[in-house]
């Protein structure tokens, strides 16, 4: 009986530790439906034609280019303490003059696909080109843009109304679930992503 006691007190004293550790160092930021539409209506867009490819999956040329997956830990919640994925595409653009980095959180790995739509050599019947959704404040921003901290592009899309989205099989003709899933991104951007002082720039008062 002794042994199942201290079996039972170190599942429960680790569980119990586990829980308090990933409550206070893994909580997402609280973000209300006010600041996710403020970042969303202080956003503007942008024609992109096209996206430079910097080669592989990261550039010999820096390895900050390029794609990537930023994990970020969830704490112990209805994601059971599992990692929050955003695959990202680096590269430094010609329209906005400066390195960005987008960013696909809500809507799984977008493959090369978003590098299909910048093809320079692309056929614009079937990879028309594609607008760039960015926040304005933080494009405003003289420390956004850089190769070390790219300009985030939460949203994306054909700028043709007849593909609407990038992805397949997933409603790209339904405006209601294009903005469910750009609101998505913005709020995970929010809660995980950004930086506490560029969130304090953008939301002051929170």
């Amino acid at each position: 009986m002794r042994g199942i006691g201290y079996f039972l007190g170190a599942t429960l004293g680790a569980a119990l530790l586990f829980f308090i550790i990933s409550y206070f160092f893994f909580k997402p930021r609280k973000v209300n439906n006010h600041e996710i539409r403020g970042f969303i209506e202080n956003s503007d867009r942008l024609l992109i034609k096209e996206i430079n490819w910097v080669g592989g999956i990261l550039s010999n040329d820096n390895e900050r280019l390029g794609i990537k997956t930023i994990s970020k830990m969830t704490y112990f919640s209805n994601r059971n303490m599992s990692y929050i994925r955003a695959d990202t595409y680096t590269y430094f653009s010609k329209e906005l003059n400066k390195y960005i980095r987008t960013y696909s959180i809500s809507e799984g790995y977008f493959s090369e696909v978003l590098l299909d739509f910048g093809n320079k050599d692309k056929d614009r019947t079937i990879w028309p080109d594609m607008y760039f959704y960015y926040n304005k404040s933080q494009n405003a921003d003289p420390t956004f843009g850089t190769i070390d901290k790219p300009l985030p592009i939460l949203h994306f899309r054909s700028a043709n109304p007849a593909l609407r989205s990038m992805r397949q099989n997933n409603k790209d003709s339904d405006p209601a679930y294009l903005k469910q899933k750009y609101t998505e991104n913005v709020k995970l951007y929010l809660e995980y992503f950004i930086e506490k002082e560029d969130f304090k720039k953008l939301f002051p008062e929170s």
